[in-house]
């Protein structure tokens, strides 16, 4: 079993379907990564995607905290790269909440983008998840997958990186 986000419009699900030397693999869809991480006990013999841009909600913990942090209950089986849907950012001039939704790891581009480094910021756990945000509670600006939106979207700036993801096998928790 394969753990990563959802739901099946994320990256993260499309990469869970693309690994390489892997067909047909069973996959478990989570609201977040931080949901994954918590419960890694209970997923122990199963295996963990993520991207290596992940960002967690909580200040100052990434991939790479995950790696140092988590290192005796992760171990890596494969890296490869796939590219990202296309994402773009979006800005509702209506809007109800002068503040912005987004994905954590996505965080430093919209502020590059909006050139505004105390910009109030929201957190969902997937784009996805943003872009229905956005819709219900009315934020002025979102980045989420271009994909789920209406045809002739106005759109402020558009990205298509390429992502390094990591497949962890997961291990038993050590009793050290």
């Amino acid at each position: 079993m394969i753990h990563t986000l959802g739901p099946k419009t994320t990256d993260s699900y499309d990469a869970a379907t693309h690994i390489p030397g892997v067909d047909h693999p069973e996959i478990q869809l989570h609201p977040n990564f931080d949901e994954i991480i918590a419960a890694l006990a209970d997923y122990a013999g199963d295996q963990f995607l993520l991207p290596v841009a992940y960002q967690s909600a909580r200040p100052d913990f990434g991939w790479r905290e995950l790696c140092y942090e988590y290192s005796s209950q992760l171990e890596l089986r494969q890296v490869f790269h796939r590219h990202l849907q296309a994402m773009v950012l979006i800005e509702n001039p209506q809007y109800q909440k002068d503040a912005a939704i987004i994905h954590p790891a996505t965080e430093n581009l919209l502020r590059h983008q909006l050139g505004a480094g105390d910009y109030p910021v929201d957190y969902a756990g997937s784009k996805a998840q943003a872009y229905a945000d956005y819709q219900a509670l009315g934020y002025r600006y979102c980045i989420t997958s271009a994909k789920l939106l209406p045809v002739n979207t106005p759109v402020l700036a558009k990205f298509e990186p390429d992502m390094v993801w990591c497949l962890y096998d997961i291990l038993p928790k050590s009793e050290i």
